[in-house]
């Protein structure tokens, strides 16, 4: 999915974005082009396996764990659309919610081992 973002920080592949009123630190394989404090488009990615749970409080957001890479993000999972609806909806790969149809319209906790940035060369 794309999103508008400011770029807060730059460390050689590690980048710090501000979505809305949202800070996201995450990974940009391909480069950075862009320079601190720059508004651009960004696509952003969930890496490696998720761990998707259903979650018992009503809660939306994108929760960084400690100072590591890993995020829990909570919201309510769409199956038919693949997107997490939460404080910015976050697209998902089908195939990785093969085995949570049960979980659809539910609110849930998904835990990545880090995010990923593309950003868009203009």
């Amino acid at each position: 999915m794309m999103y508008n973002c400011k770029i807060i920080d730059i460390d050689e592949e590690e980048v710090t974005l501000k979505i809305e009123d949202i800070y996201i630190t995450g990974f940009a394989n391909c480069g950075v082009k862009k320079e601190i404090g720059e508004e651009t488009i960004v696509d952003i990615s969930l890496y490696d396996d998720l761990e998707i749970t259903q979650c018992g409080e009503n809660k939306f957001g994108i929760e960084r764990k400690d100072k590591t890479y890993k995020y829990s993000l909570f919201g309510t999972l769409d199956i038919a659309n693949a997107v997490l609806k939460s404080a910015i909806d976050v697209e998902m790969d089908k195939e990785e919610l093969f085995d949570y149809g049960y979980l659809d319209g539910l609110q849930v906790k998904i835990d990545v081992l880090r995010i990923d940035f593309d950003f868009k060369q203009y």
